[in-house]
């Protein structure tokens, strides 16, 4: 397998675990949604728990970006994202 091949693959498989990653996420979000319906209590824990996810998410981005040299982050634009 020539090593174009080889990282087509590699690819293909970061867009199925994005695409697996996306659908969890949106479980997530429903749920979330749900619970903070519920009371303003669960508001503050949701609230809490997302706060601590996004987080440990961007940080640990942070630190492997600066462990290998490469910002993950670059190149992403923010605007380019459909937020709406």
């Amino acid at each position: 397998m020539s090593a174009a091949n080889e990282q087509q693959l590699q690819i293909e498989h970061l867009k199925e675990k994005l695409s697996g990653l996306s659908s969890e996420l949106k479980a997530t979000v429903d749920l979330s949604i749900r619970l903070r319906g519920q009371s303003t209590q669960h508001k503050r824990d949701v609230a809490r728990l997302w706060e601590d996810f996004l987080g440990q998410l961007f940080s640990y981005i942070k630190q492997q970006s600066k462990q290998s040299r490469e910002n993950l982050l670059e190149g992403i634009s923010w605007t380019r994202m459909k937020f709406l």
